[in-house]
């Protein structure tokens, strides 16, 4: 099991919620302009990576991101470079749930299985307070990973007698 690389981790699992979390709704729709977030990401990651010792700097090469809307839920899905180690994660998503009034930060965590060392997936949730973790994820892949946190987070029914 590798741990995880420092520069990678804490971008997406401190770094990115942070300011995700704080701009809210707006990032989840492409700007006006239609112009590419990319270069602030890759500023970011490049300006994250000047507080670590430099052995812990790693370059942007993979880093990545795009708007996505999937029945009325929108989403910037951020592609992250590859993870190598346990817990860096493939893909992390701002996401405004269909209805909703507030942005939620998802992750897609690499994984270990601790019984047989196969690879897999977990699918992470940062919120203001704490990590949450929503069990195996999809395969590494973006489209499968957004469909996934588009079924987590759609509004759940209920039944015919509940309310």
């Amino acid at each position: 099991m590798t741990n995880p690389r420092p520069h990678h981790y804490r971008f997406a699992h401190r770094e990115l919620p942070r300011h995700l979390l704080k701009f809210g709704p707006q990032v989840t729709s492409p700007a006006p302009n239609g112009g590419s977030l990319v270069p602030a990401f890759t500023k970011l990651w490049n300006s994250f990576g000047e507080t670590l010792p430099p052995e812990d700097r790693l370059p942007s090469n993979g880093l990545d991101c795009r708007h996505v809307e999937v029945e009325g839920t929108r989403l910037l899905l951020v592609t992250l470079p590859t993870p190598a180690g346990t817990t860096e994660a493939y893909f992390c998503a701002s996401v405004l749930p269909k209805g909703a009034n507030a942005v939620r930060y998802l992750t897609l965590e690499h994984a270990i299985n601790p019984f047989d060392g196969s690879p897999g997936t977990v699918l992470g949730e940062w919120t203001t307070e704490s990590h949450l973790n929503h069990g195996p994820g999809p395969s590494p892949v973006a489209d499968l990973f957004v469909a996934s946190v588009v079924q987590l987070v759609a509004p759940k029914k209920r039944g015919f007698w509940r309310r």
